[in-house]
């Protein structure tokens, strides 16, 4: 079970998360509920997750690998530069959900000892149709909208093993970090 307060937190953490993970070179970034994603066009999503013992969380990331969404994700390459492989357009979309699940699985580690976190998966849209198998407590859906007139969506997809419950307060923008490693 997940608590009312836990859902709060595991979305203001997915909030804060995407604001700093999707802001390629500084882009703005601004999010919104969204109430359903039966009708989005996207056609790819990038599935992470961080897992405890307690629960597992997956923070996913739809988009289409059309002409706009590689030039959001090639938007600081020099004048004449070529375009962007399907390798290259993947690992960045993938690496921006790799920034968005790490800042999650930092904020987490805070709450929950022993959270690991997975590689990124591409795979394609018609898999959501699968999530409610994995019996999730809380879903919730998002709209990123990035600078240039691009949307893309997100979802957070929680299912417990056990009582989830946590409190994290709203998370002022000047108080996120991104970029830093963690050695091991």
């Amino acid at each position: 079970m997940i608590s009312e307060r836990a859902k709060a937190s595991f979305d203001r953490l997915m909030v804060s998360s995407l604001r700093t993970g999707m802001t390629v070179g500084g882009a703005s970034v601004s999010i919104e509920p969204a109430v359903s994603l039966a009708r989005i066009t996207e056609t790819k999503l990038v599935v992470l997750t961080v897992s405890s013992y307690l629960f597992r969380l997956m923070a996913i990331l739809y988009f289409k690998p059309d002409a706009a969404t590689r030039a959001y994700f090639n938007r600081h390459a020099a004048a004449g530069a070529p375009e962007l492989t399907d390798d290259e357009f993947y690992d960045r979309v993938a690496e921006c959900g790799n920034v968005c699940c790490g800042s999650l699985n930092r904020d987490l580690g805070k709450h929950f000892p022993h959270v690991g976190m997975s590689t990124p998966n591409i795979i394609d849209k018609d898999c959501m149709g699968y999530i409610d198998l994995l019996g999730c407590g809380l879903v919730k859906d998002y709209k990123v909208e990035l600078e240039g007139g691009l949307t893309m969506y997100a979802s957070l997809c929680v299912a417990a093993y056990g009582a989830v419950d946590f409190h994290v307060d709203a998370i002022a923008e000047d108080d996120v970090s991104v970029g830093e490693l963690e050695l091991f």
